[in-house]
């Protein structure tokens, strides 16, 4: 075979079977110029405390208790009409009775028998009898306490009027403006006297 034979046999063999394919390859991935060559780093949001529950805390309930029911008033007893009829005289009596000194001793001012009724008025302790009597006729459940403990004192004031109108009688002067005020005062306080004696009478 010459050589233009063997020429063109090859090439046509090549034709044929073409060129001997190249397996690809994968080209390295390319790194851009700009990243990090560190890993980057994804922020993680800091862990938030959980927030503390609201713990609401009920209002005290107010309970009003009911009223405890209260007892009706005690009516105080009352002493019969008599007990408070004879008590009242006993205390009216005894006004009188000093109303009575009063006048004795005005009508003997400036004679030798002022001085005897003096000192027997400065003696007279009538009212302490008096009021235990008049006290007797009530217990203490039904007795008028504040009328008679009022009619002692304004019973006292009379009294005592009585007795300094008998101190100032015995000026050289009497009567004068001291033994006529006192007579004032004694006069008062027995009418005072009588009206809370009225009024234990009528209960």
């Amino acid at each position: 075979m010459g050589v233009v034979a063997f020429l063109t046999l090859m090439f046509i063999i090549g034709t044929v079977v073409g060129p001997p394919k190249k397996t690809a390859t994968e080209p390295a991935a390319e790194v851009s110029p700009t990243a990090s060559s560190s890993p980057s780093t994804v922020a993680v949001p800091a862990t938030q405390p959980p927030s503390p529950s609201l713990t609401h805390t009920a209002a005290p309930v107010k309970t009003t208790a009911a009223p405890a029911s209260k007892a009706p008033p005690k009516v105080p007893a009352k002493a019969s009409a008599a007990d408070r009829q004879a008590a009242a005289a006993i205390l009216t009596a005894d006004d009188q009775h000093y109303r009575d000194e009063l006048a004795k001793g005005q009508s003997l001012l400036g004679t030798p028998a002022y001085t005897a009724w003096y000192q027997a008025l400065l003696t007279d302790t009538r009212y302490m009898p008096d009021f235990s009597k008049a006290d007797k006729h009530f217990t203490a459940d039904n007795e008028p306490t504040d009328l008679i403990e009022q009619w002692r004192s304004d019973n006292g004031d009379g009294a005592s009027a009585v007795v300094q109108f008998a101190v100032d009688g015995l000026s050289s002067d009497a009567p004068n403006a001291a033994t006529r005020r006192d007579a004032t005062d004694a006069l008062a306080g027995l009418a005072k006297a009588d009206a809370d004696a009225a009024k234990i009478a009528a209960g």
